[in-house]
């Protein structure tokens, strides 16, 4: 911010960045995120296009994500390392979709990062705290099934990761370490794929999706590890005389798999590993156009190359809605 005598004058970029960051934490928001600690963001049920969208469709899903963790893993068992007494972070994001045709969906991914913190052990405590935005995910979705007869339904996308900033972050004249950067400032590709069952006079559903990134090397030489999300739903639509409403309960199992970050001498031994997520999860509709959700994250088994910090528990909200045009 400049300063002419006393009034203000702001840049004209950071009144596009307060804009665009008032835009995204009013609409909630998802998108995949940067970073192996504690920061591997899988969109979930309820806050995903699993399928193509119809022709002229819009589909906004928007929402709000926690997760914290207070303890370090070493392989699959906890370690007596307690350098760090919190990490954490809150992130809102948006995932935009739009029907071009009935068998193509246009996709867009971005969001931002309110904060990612680390709080150090000591007297006085020392923190640590990034913020701004992952990079933006651009994809074309295509269906590759479509069988209304036996409801089984078949999809697919690749897409690119555009970073939006590329510098790394810099707080009180230190760079800020990977784990509480919003972003790598690298380019990325994105892989998705999505397998719906339905079966609908027990008003139940099986989804499959998979999720794979790879990531190229920053301008500091420093890559992240390629990361694979695999994810098993099953959803069954509550119809019960006494539940008002439209209400749908989901539980879902996610396997996270990331591979070790290299920098430029050589592997860094502490990164990369695999987290088991049991995600239950509760979906109403609302006014019939809005779908909102609730999620917890449990993780039900952590294994990590090295000494890191582990997953300890995370919840969303999630708000979706389809505008035809």
């Amino acid at each position: 911010m400049e300063t002419n005598g006393n009034k203000p004058k702001i840049s004209l970029l950071s009144s596009i960045k307060t804009t665009v960051l008032l835009w995204i934490l009013l609409s909630g928001g998802i998108i995949s995120a940067e970073g192996q600690c504690l920061s591997a963001i899988n969109p979930i049920g309820g806050s995903q296009n699993l399928l193509v969208l119809e022709k002229n469709t819009l589909r906004v899903i928007t929402f709000y994500r926690y997760h914290y963790g207070n303890r370090y893993f070493s392989g699959d068992s906890p370690a007596s390392f307690k350098n760090i007494r919190y990490a954490g972070y809150n992130y809102a994001g948006t995932i935009v979709g739009y029907g071009l045709s009935g068998k193509v969906t246009l996709e867009g991914e971005w969001g931002y990062f309110i904060n990612k913190t680390q709080i150090y052990r000591g007297e006085p405590e020392r923190k640590m705290k990034g913020s701004g935005f992952p990079p933006l995910v651009v994809s074309l979705k295509g269906s590759l099934l479509k069988d209304d007869i036996n409801r089984l339904f078949i999809s697919a996308s690749g897409g690119a990761k555009v970073p939006l900033r590329r510098e790394l972050q810099v707080r009180d004249g230190a760079l800020l370490p990977m784990e509480v950067q919003p972003s790598s400032g690298a380019w990325g590709a994105v892989a998705q794929f999505f397998v719906v069952k339905e079966k609908p006079v027990s008003g139940s559903r099986y989804f499959f999706t998979a999720r794979m990134e790879s990531n190229a090397r920053n301008r500091e030489d420093y890559r992240l590890g390629n990361a694979l999300y695999t994810s098993l739903f099953y959803s069954k639509h509550l119809m019960f005389p006494w539940l008002k409403g439209d209400w749908t309960a989901i539980v879902q199992l996610r396997n996270e798999l990331r591979g070790r970050d290299t920098l430029a001498s050589g592997t860094k031994e502490s990164s990369g590993g695999q987290i088991l997520y049991l995600s239950p999860q509760i979906n109403t509709t609302l006014a019939e156009k809005w779908n909102l959700s609730f999620t917890m994250d449990l993780p039900l088994y952590q294994h990590f190359h090295g000494t890191q910090m582990s997953s300890r528990c995370g919840f969303a909200f999630n708000l979706a809605r389809d505008f035809p045009l």
